[in-house]
């Protein structure tokens, strides 16, 4: 009887120590890392938001873990940190790849994390205002196309751009499209499928599917925007990658102003000081070569704000710093070891970098064109000389700007945008690695006088702090204590809007968000 009850419980133990992972085990760390792109709407190939879209691409999603290209994040982070990181956790990573491992088990369906829920927009708020790109359909035949598209802004007085959230009706449909403007009428429009151009007085923004929506700091410390003219026309270059002839291109851009009258913001400037044009500029099959290039820019000094380097598809890794020319103090500015040409994105600094007037940028790209770049289009490789198509090669690395003032660079970037409320609410935070974010209930809502904001999972609400903004991002005042692991609130002095709040723990970590409506 013994030796049957020990063979039972070797059994058991043995089938414990040799579980199996499932979908189940897995969702979360896909919801978290991945799902912001891979989801219907979301711009990759396929979607993770379920076991029966996911599992037939385990192979890719393997080899793209292993070799440490998704989630896709290029910037360097043991050279330097940025804002808008989004690399994945080692234990994440083991997770997936166990689950691979393991057969990518689906499991017991009922068991499932429920998915996120994103929105269809990720800034949060109503636009001041919505323009429309008319439907065009692609002209991108054998090679891309480059059109340039007027859009006119129909405003009777200058206003300052704070955010901008660029939705294309398909994302696969756009390589990059950069985003200027200028006086109405001053350009006109080009549909030939040739307007390599960059045209346009006013930088705006540039879009690449994956990308961001761009978004300046409004604080008390920080106030940045990008002035548009009055009943100026807004321009926009769209690079359409070939085999697309014939598919219908619509774009929607959604654009967040600065009250009218408001004070002390500080232009936002767009500049390309690295760019390499020289007839010494191509690379041969089978051969690995660098292109550098360096540019003294401004006679005063200025705060950058952001990143956006640019190759093409045999580029495998960036450099870009700038440093003084007398003394050679370098300044980092940012290293990509793994350029991927499919995932191109602003990189936002955490604190404003300063580059003092005669100081140098320098930056070095590294093209391979053997057969090991997975990522050449060639097989075998071919000629790559310089161009504007995708086939051909670039060096083209810019940056936005302020011009500096003292102490912008103790400025930090990260703990503005952190409260911003354009962020807080359709940005999925159910799995979140850094905070344990928990949904929260506000009743009744709309409130007339008071309301109960309760949460559906326990928190420690001790000394908690509730932080409310107003759909236009100003902080308000609101009256609130803390009644039985609630939070009671009154509306005071508010007057009738819709609301955004958050609450934040002792330790300062955000444990809930939502909004809140007042009559």
């Amino acid at each position: 009887m013994k030796n049957l009850i020990a063979l039972l419980l070797f059994i058991l133990f043995s089938l414990t120590g040799f579980s199996q992972s499932t979908f189940n085990d897995v969702a979360p760390s896909l919801y978290r890392n991945c799902t912001t792109c891979h989801r219907v709407g979301g711009g990759a190939p396929f979607s993770m938001l379920s076991y029966s879209t996911t599992a037939p691409w385990t192979s890719a999603m393997q080899t793209a873990l292993t070799d440490g290209e998704m989630p896709p994040w290029g910037a360097d982070t043991s050279y330097l940190h940025f804002s808008n990181e989004r690399e994945i956790s080692q234990a994440d990573k083991d997770t997936i790849l166990q689950w691979i491992a393991d057969g990518a088990l689906q499991g017991n369906p009922s068991l499932l994390p429920p998915p996120p829920n994103y929105p269809q927009y990720k800034l949060n708020g109503t636009p001041d205002t919505i323009l429309y790109m008319q439907p065009f359909n692609s002209n991108a035949g054998a090679n891309d196309a480059y059109n340039t598209f007027i859009i006119p802004l129909s405003m009777s007085q200058s206003r300052y751009v704070r955010a901008i959230e660029l939705i294309p009706s398909d994302p696969s449909l756009i390589h990059h499209s950069i985003i200027r403007a200028d006086t109405a009428g001053d350009i006109l429009a080009d549909t030939s499928g040739n307007s390599f151009t960059i045209l346009g007085d006013l930088s705006v923004g540039t879009y690449a599917p994956g990308t961001q929506p761009i978004i300046f700091p409004n604080s008390s410390q920080l106030k940045m925007g990008i002035p548009l003219p009055a009943n100026g026309d807004i321009i926009m270059q769209m690079h359409t990658p070939a085999g697309t002839f014939g598919q219908t291109i619509a774009v929607e851009i959604r654009l967040y102003f600065y009250p009218i009258g408001e004070t002390g913001i500080r232009p936002v400037y767009d500049f390309v000081p690295l760019q390499y044009w020289e007839n010494d500029f191509w690379i041969a099959p089978n051969q690995i070569k660098t292109f550098s290039t360096e540019q003294v820019t401004f006679p005063y000094d200025i705060s950058i704000y952001s990143a956006f380097p640019h190759s093409h598809q045999i580029c495998t890794e960036i450099l870009n710093y700038a440093y003084d020319t007398t003394t050679l103090d370098t300044t980092k500015l940012i290293k990509i070891d793994q350029w991927d040409f499919e995932h191109q994105e602003y990189y936002y600094y955490k604190n404003l970098v300063k580059i003092p007037t005669g100081y140098k940028y320098h930056s070095d790209h590294v093209f391979d064109n053997t057969p090991q770049n997975h990522h050449n289009p060639n097989n075998p490789p071919q000629l790559v000389t310089v161009g504007p198509y995708s086939y051909d090669e670039m060096l083209f690395d810019g940056f936005q700007f302020i011009v500096y003032q003292t102490g912008d660079e103790l400025i930090n970037i990260d703990s503005i945008l952190a409260e911003d409320p354009l962020l807080t609410v359709g940005i999925w935070e159910g799995y979140s690695p850094k905070e344990k974010i928990t949904t929260s209930t506000v009743y009744p809502n709309p409130l007339n006088n008071k309301a109960t904001i309760s949460f559906n999972n326990p928190v420690k609400l001790t000394n908690a702090v509730l932080k409310v903004w107003s759909m236009e991002g100003k902080s308000v005042e609101i009256q609130y204590q803390i009644e039985n692991n609630q939070l009671e609130i009154t509306k005071g002095t508010l007057t009738p809007n819709i609301y955004i709040y958050q609450v934040f723990d002792a330790n300062n970590n955000k444990v809930s968000a939502g909004k809140l409506i007042i009559q």
